[in-house]
């Protein structure tokens, strides 16, 4: 990537005055392509977009259905609250993807034997038997994508990924970023 940075001026005169006079010095600028946050999410949006595309194909699922698939694949029957936990989606989308595994009869829905009063999400056979249609499938998608790394390359991102995920996990019990200084103590530990 070149360290050129173009900046067009706006050629429209109404456009040239909604836009900043002056353009912020190196430090106070914010350049995406060196964002790790951004970054991140990007290569995440590209790999769900490709693995997207397999399971409508494919499968005629879509992503958030599939995460649930694998979770309750995972950890058997789980709780639709549980769900929202492992897949990191919100309920609406939990439970609109729910009603349409089950429509497919790839999920069903019971009461928890352990509990009358609460619900469970269970794989039904056609729905265990995608989830091992699908896995060798993503491996193949996974091993392509990584192999651009070598194996302590592959190792190292492992760590790390984990290490990002768990003080994601930190954001999502907080509600919202610390402030500098104010960080945990494990979060400085390696």
């Amino acid at each position: 990537m070149s360290n050129s940075r173009i900046v067009r001026r706006p050629t429209s005169p109404r456009a040239r005055r909604n836009v900043a006079h002056a353009l912020p010095s190196d430090g106070d600028a914010l350049w995406l392509h060196e964002f790790i946050p951004y970054k991140l999410a990007v290569v995440a949006n590209r790999l769900s977009q490709s693995i997207g595309s397999l399971f409508e194909e494919r499968f005629g699922i879509q992503i958030p259905e599939w995460r649930i698939l694998m979770a309750l694949h995972a950890h058997g029957p789980t709780a639709p609250n549980e769900v929202v936990e492992h897949t990191s989606m919100d309920k609406a989308r939990v439970s609109r993807a729910q009603r349409r595994l089950v429509e497919l009869n790839l999920v069903a829905v019971s009461e928890d034997p352990r509990d009358r009063r609460r619900l469970v999400l269970f794989l039904t056979k056609k729905g265990a038997a995608m989830c091992r249609s699908i896995i060798p499938e993503v491996r193949q998608m996974e091993t392509w994508f990584l192999a651009v790394l070598d194996e302590s390359e592959r190792e190292t991102l492992d760590r790390v990924l984990t290490r990002l995920f768990d003080r994601s996990q930190e954001l999502r019990a907080s509600g919202s970023f610390p402030l500098v200084g104010e960080s945990s103590e494990d979060s400085t530990a390696s």
